[in-house]
């Protein structure tokens, strides 16, 4: 497989996993840890604020680390 095509993978699974990790905080902290959320701020800011935020951060270090495991030396 080729070198940019892993990179590209990569950055499309940061975004999934970092999408992903705010959601199911959300979920955990109002199922199992008692924090309440009457208006649903919570979950919006889980979904629209922190999930895009951390999608990046995470697509950023994941294709980083991919860049920097398949160079050529």
């Amino acid at each position: 497989m080729p070198r940019p095509l892993k990179i590209f993978l990569a950055v499309i699974a940061g975004l999934v996993v970092g999408e992903a990790i705010p959601i199911v905080w959300y979920i955990l902290a109002t199922n199992y840890f008692g924090m309440f959320d009457r208006d649903g701020g919570g979950a919006m800011g889980a979904i629209f604020l922190m999930g895009p935020l951390c999608a990046v951060v995470c697509a950023i270090i994941f294709g980083v680390i991919v860049a920097k495991r398949t160079k050529k030396v």
